[in-house]
């Protein structure tokens, strides 16, 4: 019986401890005044809003929060000495939900709403690169060209 509370502690201590989700992402692109180095780092912001009522006695509550996650990206890139540039991305939206009850208020909360979508996340991170890459690759095209 003791072995249970063991294991249940640690396993819930495990949960607590687990990072927060990483947005990072490394990527080189071979261009002609050498290669260009990118790195990308995320930040996600959630907004809540709580909806519905709570029942009176013997009535369903139909108190609910319903939530939206936005990406925010700091993209820096280097080529040599040519081009130092330093962007930011947004995508409205990239992840959601509902849950009944109130809006957490604890920041862990907001963060294990989004942890159980970080595949989407993490999706719309690499969306945000890939659409990144043509604004990086001109911007080192105008850099080489005035130098």
């Amino acid at each position: 019986m003791m072995k249970k509370f063991v294991l249940a502690g640690l396993a819930f201590g495990a949960g607590l401890a687990s990072p927060a989700l990483a947005l990072e992402h490394e990527v080189v692109i071979d261009h002609a005044a050498g290669p260009i180095a990118a790195d990308y780092r995320g930040a996600i912001k959630v907004e809540t809003k709580q909806v519905g009522a709570a029942g009176v006695a013997g009535r369903p509550s139909t108190l609910r929060c319903q939530w939206t996650a936005s990406l925010d990206v700091e993209r820096v890139a280097k080529v040599g000495t040519v081009l130092n540039s330093r962007r930011t991305l947004s995508s409205d939206d990239v992840a959601g939900g509902s849950r009944p009850g109130w809006c957490p208020t604890a920041p862990e909360a907001l963060d294990n709403l989004v942890d159980a979508r970080s595949d989407k996340v993490r999706a719309a991170l690499m969306a945000l690169v890939e659409k990144d890459r043509a604004a990086l690759v001109a911007e080192a095209d105008t850099a080489t060209n005035r130098g």
